[in-house]
């Protein structure tokens, strides 16, 4: 089995970029940057473009502009993992601290997973597992978080044939496993964790929104979070389910 290490980092964030490169400096192994496509400098136009495509169901509030950045740097990321020769790709955001059992348990994790299926390292817990073993689960709903992961390269491939379209933030598109068809597993340990209020705060979070709106979007909230229930997210669990239950017969 062969990998190789990446990080996703703006160019901007030169500091970020100096925290991954020695981190992994310390650790012996060499690591990879992709350039992460910067929300607030992409063309007007596009990003009116891309917002309209925006599913209320599936989250909520509407998208900022790094949330469209971020999602069209992971369209970029999976096609371009898909044409490389390593079997798997480590991905990192540009705020991930690695523990330092990971690269000791890399070769284990590796032999749980197949080319065709996509491995969380957060430790963060989903909804309802379906399988589980000491090192890894698979949950109904995966968690909602993209700070590390394993990425197979026929599964690179197929998120790219299958999930090339913005509807929702990157996190929550990857929730929807019936429609990417990538068999999502989560490690049991945290293997990372984000750092990111040490190194300057989120670089995609909208932090000059006016006071007015921002109230007006919470007492919304509650109301969104009964109609999703009830509907996006009742679906997905059911659709979910169906696509596992159909990778069992095989």
């Amino acid at each position: 089995m062969t990998y190789k290490f990446y990080y996703i980092n703006l160019d901007k964030s030169k500091d970020r970029r100096t925290f991954m490169e020695n981190q992994f400096k310390k650790l012996d192994i060499p690591i990879t940057r992709i350039s992460a496509v910067y929300g607030k400098e992409l063309d007007v136009s596009l990003l009116k473009k891309e917002k309209k495509k925006h599913k209320i169901l599936a989250h909520y509030p509407l998208p900022n502009d790094g949330e469209i950045g971020i999602c069209l740097t992971h369209f970029k990321l999976w096609k371009f993992l898909s044409e490389q020769p390593e079997d798997f790709s480590i991905i990192l955001e540009d705020d991930a601290l690695v523990h330092e059992d990971f690269v000791k348990d890399l070769p284990k994790l590796l032999s749980k997973i197949s080319t065709s299926d996509f491995l969380d390292i957060s430790g963060k817990k989903g909804f309802y597992s379906l399988e589980s073993d000491e090192l890894i689960t698979k949950f109904l709903i995966p968690p909602v978080l993209m700070i590390g992961q394993i990425i197979g390269k026929k599964a690179a491939l197929k998120l790219t044939n299958n999930l090339s379209d913005y509807y929702a933030p990157i996190d929550v598109m990857k929730q929807d496993v019936y429609k990417h068809k990538v068999p999502l597993f989560n490690t049991n340990k945290q293997f990372v964790k984000s750092i990111d209020k040490q190194i300057g705060g989120s670089t995609i979070q909208q932090n000059n929104m006016i006071a007015w709106k921002k109230i007006v979007r919470e007492i919304f909230r509650p109301f969104w979070q009964l109609l999703a229930l009830f509907t996006y997210k009742t679906q997905r669990c059911f659709r979910n389910f169906l696509f596992y239950k159909s990778l069992s017969k095989k």
